[in-house]
């Protein structure tokens, strides 16, 4: 995007605060869900942010369960190196943050990891647009070892990816693909991600193969998305609140990236808005409302909601080396 464009239209205050030195970053937050809430993020009660150490930021929690413990999986940005990795965080029965643990780097851009368990086994499905691969990791030990299952070569930067359904032999896939030229514009992608069939069956000629797995696009369902629009990009897994299946979707703007979420229901083949969750009325302990620029994740269970904010803060400046002759 032209930076210059961007900052042209940006809201005064957050320009001053911008010249000034400040940077955008992203942490995490979580709030145990308020019980008169009647839709996500909009009931009373503020969200706690994961502490920031001046070198990584986190992003793009992906809750998971096992047992009767909970794990954040999402992407740790670290700062020197520009780059997003996969971390784990823990998350006690209080809502209280454990320890980032850095589970997967790969040398290039990683972030929103749907993480999740299918035939007797956990698996990952990280967002590594980068490279234009969709590209499925097999949990060895958790929470901290994964290997690569399959890699898809996609031709494409797919974001996103959230797992609408799976059967014991396929995985029904939404992705967010971006406008090569303005990846502020996108378009949802449908895929069927399946066991490779046995040798001698004939495919439809459309699938990409790897391994044991091969990946198949939904044509019909892709046809009917084929043009880019702002917004309503994934923003986290699918969930169900008073009996409806929620998509959890992040709007941008012409200008700015993942501002407010918006939340629709599902209604067989098509999606109804419920409710948006806007910067200004999420409130988030220690964060200057003004200084909130944008929510872009969101994910929940029985118990807890976590989010992902995007604000604007100072960053610590590292250490003046000494002059000649100190």
């Amino acid at each position: 995007m032209n930076q210059l464009y961007r900052a042209l239209h940006m809201p005064p205050r957050r320009l001053l605060k911008k010249l000034s030195g400040q940077k955008e970053i992203y942490t995490i937050a979580v709030r145990r869900i308020p019980a008169d809430a009647p839709l996500p993020a909009l009931g009373e009660g503020a969200f706690v942010p994961l502490p920031f150490d001046g070198k990584t930021w986190y992003a793009d929690p992906l809750l998971y369960t096992r047992g009767d413990s909970r794990y954040l999986f999402c992407e740790a940005f670290n700062l020197d190196a520009g780059r997003g990795d996969i971390a784990v965080i823990p998350l006690s029965d209080t809502g209280r943050f454990g320890v980032p643990q850095v589970v997967l780097s790969t040398g290039s851009h990683l972030s929103f990891p749907t993480v999740f368990d299918w035939n007797g086994e956990t698996w990952m499905l990280p967002e590594c647009s980068a490279t234009h691969a969709l590209t499925l990791y097999r949990c060895a030990e958790f929470p901290g070892k994964w290997e690569q299952a399959a890699s898809f070569a996609v031709g494409c930067e797919l974001c996103d990816t959230i797992l609408l359904s799976s059967t014991a032999d396929a995985l029904t896939l939404l992705c967010s693909e971006t406008r090569p030229e303005n990846q502020l514009y996108t378009r949802y992608r449908r895929f069927v991600l399946r066991r490779a069939r046995p040798a001698g069956e004939l495919g439809t000629g459309d699938e990409v193969e790897s391994g044991a797995f091969v990946l198949e696009p939904d044509e019909p369902f892709n046809l009917q998305h084929r043009e880019y629009g702002l917004g309503f990009r994934n923003a986290g897994p699918l969930f169900t609140l008073g009996g409806q299946v929620i998509h959890p979707t992040q709007v941008s703007t012409k200008v700015d990236y993942g501002v407010y979420l918006q939340f629709f229901a599902r209604r067989g083949a098509s999606e109804v808005p419920l409710c948006a969750a806007e910067p200004h009325i999420v409130q988030i302990a220690g964060l200057d409302p003004e200084d909130v620029v944008g929510i872009h994740t969101y994910c929940r269970d029985d118990t807890f909601e976590i989010i992902d904010a995007r604000y604007l803060a100072r960053l610590p400046q590292p250490p003046r080396p000494p002059a000649q002759g100190e």
